[in-house]
């Protein structure tokens, strides 16, 4: 998965936007499209640790290891 949108106008030439670059507004609206419901604050937060972590791909495998370790333990 990865952390880009295609998004454009013309087709053939897609314009790139990551999660790190919407506002939280837009991170709120885009979860609540898929049933999440999450606040501000926690719209936020989201958005600060996949830019902390290097994108979207990484925030992905980070929360898949903890998933793991937390059925281990």
């Amino acid at each position: 998965m990865s952390d880009d949108a295609s998004m454009s106008d013309d087709e053939s030439t897609p314009e790139t936007i990551r999660i790190q670059d919407l506002a939280v507004d837009e991170i709120r609206e885009l979860l609540t499209e898929e049933g999440r419901v999450v606040d501000d604050q926690q719209a936020a937060a989201l958005r600060d640790f996949i830019t902390e972590i290097g994108g979207l791909e990484n925030a992905l495998s980070a929360m898949a290891l903890l998933d793991e370790l937390e059925h281990a333990a």
